[in-house]
């Protein structure tokens, strides 16, 4: 009789396994409930208050909204991403939820990818696609110059969702390294305002190729004045999310969490 006849399957060898159920169980925590309306009016409220209070007698109203929605509207969602992953490694290590994870067929770089690619999609839709998608709609309707198109505004956000991703994966690897959601907390935030802050003048130059120059050069492609530096910022934050996630991974298969 084999393994069939009993019912049982064979445990994948793959590197990633579990991703899926991870990633499923995430998103049902997510959408499965009525938890993402009041998460949906929660980001309305942070990201839209400020750029729709534009005085009615600014010029260009509709372009200073998108401008202020992705300038502002981007450290509050920056801020915003890093409270609410803030402890999606640490309360499963204080819950001891790691130990029972891990004594199933379950891989570290599936549950952390799991656990990426599910933020990062509610990120996409509640965080600032939706958002996103009502300024727009207010800023035409108050008025737009014809310098401003949808494709720019839209690369623009685009910016910003890569901004966030980089928070996202570095607040994941220190939930891996610390076990107070304080310390992740403390040291994420140190960390994304630092970076666009370098206190030295000789590392000033090294800004407009990091991921901390996107915010920027956001609102500089708005306008539709894409920076002679923005592929290398984009290619840098894609390098960093990647190296984050790596590091997170190694960390937590060489550690016993």
């Amino acid at each position: 009789m084999n393994e069939r006849d009993l019912g049982l399957q064979r445990v994948g060898s793959s590197w990633h396994r579990g991703f899926n159920a991870i990633y499923r169980k995430e998103l049902a925590a997510w959408f499965g409930t009525h938890r993402w309306i009041n998460q949906s009016i929660i980001w309305m409220a942070l990201t839209l208050t400020p750029a729709l209070t534009v005085p009615t007698a600014t010029n260009d109203r509709g372009a200073a909204v998108l401008a202020l929605f992705l300038w502002s509207g981007s450290n509050m969602m920056s801020i915003g991403t890093i409270i609410l992953t803030q402890g999606a490694i640490v309360e499963e290590k204080l819950t001891q939820t790691l130990l029972w994870i891990f004594a199933k067929p379950l891989s570290p770089a599936g549950f952390l990818l799991g656990k990426f690619a599910a933020y990062a999609v509610f990120i996409a839709a509640i965080v600032i696609g939706a958002p996103a998608i009502i300024v727009y709609i207010y800023a035409a309707i108050v008025g737009l110059p014809a310098t401003i198109s949808l494709l720019n505004f839209l690369v623009g956000v685009g910016m910003v969702y890569l901004v966030l991703l980089f928070v996202l994966a570095l607040t994941l690897l220190l939930g891996v390294l610390f076990d107070k959601i304080a310390a992740v907390t403390a040291v994420a935030l140190a960390t994304f305002f630092s970076g666009s802050g370098l206190p030295s003048t000789q590392l000033r130059w090294l800004e407009p190729y990091t991921v901390w120059a996107l915010q920027h050069n956001s609102s500089e492609t708005l306008n539709g004045n894409f920076p002679s530096t923005g592929w290398w910022a984009i290619c840098s934050a894609g390098i960093s999310i990647g190296l984050l996630l790596a590091m997170a991974i190694t960390w937590m298969q060489r550690s016993e969490l």
